[in-house]
């Protein structure tokens, strides 16, 4: 018989969530197949089975254990994992992976199809935890959808087509639109504050209510980076890739953070590191189903200070494609010592948008480009010209950075970003 562990996915994780078990109680497993989703702060992670056999679960589907607790024990053979479950001797805090709903009306007929039921289900349903999260997500009852799991249990796909078959079915309109009566507000959707949009709280609310946040705007005259980007996007097919600004923004952070080594640390418990290597957390919108439940997710860039502008160009890219395609682990979005989120692109044109990042703990320093916006200047002669200006935000933990480090970094990288040759020395 061999045990199955809570796994440590990422330096600093402490606890985790089951989401949903791959396999039903007792059922055989070979090596490598899904067994288990699990849940982190920052991402829902499947984990394969590291052995084969016939698998008896320990934790319920929603429980949150911490790390190395035993979640599930596997055995070799059929008569062992019998003898695990007679004998007493195996761990019994749950007896399924499913967890059980009741409800109340007629049974579904035993031959309705897939997907939505035909009618009312009463006894027992059958679910697992994702599934469950899902229906509740999109409102829809369990009690008219028919499961195609194991032992007929409703899983994420019986979820998905009863999503699929409602939105083929017709709204009606409200009697008191068509009679011209006043309506009631009406409801467009709702946000569970769970998995991504519940991390995203949960980090923001610790980090505002735990670091001394301090704030600093500045301006960086970047005439001259834009005219250096224009040459590189020039030669883009010579060069392999498209820079960004983001890649050039993040090459200068680095190098700042390397002259200002205060900045480039993390601030855990009542001890600050600071850190030789620069490893960027580079904030990453993540698209929602429609306008309003987007999230964000932050890909951590590492060893920035050894890296040029296009492989850092090229890392970005990838990273920012893996994200929004679902497929990046939890070790690419952990253990950061400075972080850069940039609001370009967010402003209309001719206006100007700069904000103060929060904090992404344990770093103690955030730093948020705009976007530059061409600006009339008065130079040291009374001329007046016209350049191209940054906005930039700043954040700052008080705890363990103060004011002249802090003057010391915006003088750095306003000078590389002003000087953009100063970034190939």
């Amino acid at each position: 018989m061999r045990e199955i562990v809570l796994p440590q996915l990422a330096m600093g994780m402490s606890e985790g969530t089951i989401v949903e078990w791959c396999v039903a109680e007792g059922d055989r497993i070979e090596r490598d197949a899904p067994l288990v989703s699990i849940e982190t702060e920052k991402v829902v992670v499947e984990i394969p089975a590291p052995y084969e056999g016939f698998v008896h679960i320990i934790t319920a589907v929603d429980k949150t254990v911490p790390v190395d607790t035993l979640i599930a024990q596997i055995t070799s053979t059929k008569d062992e994992y019998k003898q695990l479950i007679g004998s007493g001797s195996g761990e019994t805090a749950v007896a399924s992976a499913e967890e059980d709903v009741v409800i109340k009306g007629e049974a579904t007929p035993p031959d309705a199809s897939p997907g939505v039921a035909s009618g009312p289900v009463t006894g027992r349903i059958k679910a697992s935890g994702l599934a469950k999260r899902i229906a509740g997500d999109e409102g829809i009852e369990l009690a008219s959808i028919t499961g195609t799991g194991p032992g007929g249990r409703i899983v994420r796909r019986d979820v998905e087509n009863a999503i699929e078959v409602r939105k083929s079915i017709p709204v009606s309109v409200p009697t008191s639109i068509v009679s011209g009566s006043t309506p009631a507000r009406r409801e467009k959707g709702r946000i569970p504050l769970t998995g991504m949009r519940g991390a995203i709280a949960e980090r923001m609310m610790q980090a505002k209510l735990n670091a001394a946040q301090t704030y600093v705007f500045f301006e960086i005259d970047v005439t001259k980076l834009l005219l250096a980007r224009e040459t590189m996007l020039s030669r883009e097919d010579e060069l392999g890739t498209r820079v960004s600004m983001t890649a050039l923004y993040t090459k200068a952070l680095a190098l700042a953070c390397q002259h200002v080594p205060i900045c480039n640390a993390t601030l855990e418990g009542d001890e600050i590191t600071v850190w030789d290597n620069v490893d960027v957390s580079v904030a990453v919108a993540m698209p929602g189903k429609g306008d309003y439940d987007s999230g964000l997710l932050v890909p951590v860039l590492r060893n920035v200070e050894t890296k040029n502008v296009l492989q850092i160009s090229r890392e970005l890219k990838n990273l920012v494609n893996q994200a929004r395609a679902g497929k990046l682990s939890t070790a690419e979005m952990s253990d950061h010592t400075v972080t850069l989120s940039s609001t370009a692109g967010l402003s209309t044109p001719g206006s100007w948008l700069v904000s103060a990042p929060i904090l992404n703990m344990p770093a103690v320093m955030a730093f948020q480009p705009g976007t530059p916006k061409r600006t009339p200047v008065v130079t040291d002669d009374d001329q007046i010209i016209v350049r191209d200006i940054l906005p930039c935000g700043l954040t700052f933990d008080h705890r363990a950075v103060d004011g002249g480090p802090i003057g010391d970094f915006t003088r750095k990288i306003t000078d590389l970003l002003s000087n953009p040759e100063l970034m190939l020395l």
